[in-house]
């Protein structure tokens, strides 16, 4: 029965390390995609790219992060019990994790504002 199960092993093996060779073969005419940029018709500005940075990529990230850390802040209270030490812990990580939301939801507000500020700079 050991041989049985050690030939199934190596034979599962042998089409893993196979099958991907195979399925990843030339399969002729088949048009490679091509990337797009992320901004329409070219019209890129140092404006568009940070707003692209910020809403795409910065916030959404940011989100998951935040709530990740206010429920782990959660389960600290949670799992306190009533000691000091955890509470204190659980207290500090809470703080850390509202402040770290307030530059989150602020960052969209501190780019507007230099963004307004350079365009009567420069009447954009």
């Amino acid at each position: 029965m050991k041989k049985i199960i050690e030939k199934i092993y190596y034979l599962l093996v042998l089409v893993s390390v196979v099958f991907p060779a195979v399925s990843f073969a030339d399969q002729g005419g088949i048009e490679e995609p091509k990337l797009k940029p992320p901004f329409k018709d070219g019209d890129m500005t140092i404006f568009s790219f940070l707003d692209f940075i910020l809403n795409n990529i910065v916030l959404p990230i940011g989100a998951v992060i935040a709530v990740f850390f206010l429920v782990y802040s959660g389960f600290l209270f949670v799992t306190a019990r009533g000691s000091e030490d955890k509470l204190k812990l659980a207290k500090a990580n809470f703080i850390g994790a509202i402040i770290g939301v307030a530059i989150l939801l602020g960052a969209t507000a501190i780019s507007l504002a230099i963004k307004g500020t350079i365009c009567q700079i420069v009447n954009c």
